[in-house]
């Protein structure tokens, strides 16, 4: 029992990241991190968006508009 739990668990976790991926590139979502966090990384990306948005963070002004002219580069 435990180890269709745990399978359902990780298809579900799959099937939402292949999902908001898409979404992503469909250009419904967009990431504001900056451009070196770990999410923006190939392979990791994917996974961008089911993972809790800790990788965002709360940001000083300053880093903020740092972050901001970084993105419009």
């Amino acid at each position: 029992m435990a180890r269709r739990s745990l399978r359902f668990t990780v298809l579900g976790l799959l099937l939402a990241a292949g999902i908001s991926r898409a979404l992503e590139v469909a250009g419904l979502y967009r990431c504001d991190c900056y451009p070196d966090c770990w999410c923006k990384r190939p392979g990791l990306s994917l996974f961008r968006w089911v993972v809790p948005r800790f990788h965002v963070g709360p940001w000083n002004p300053e880093d903020k508009a740092r972050h901001e002219a970084a993105s419009r580069i």
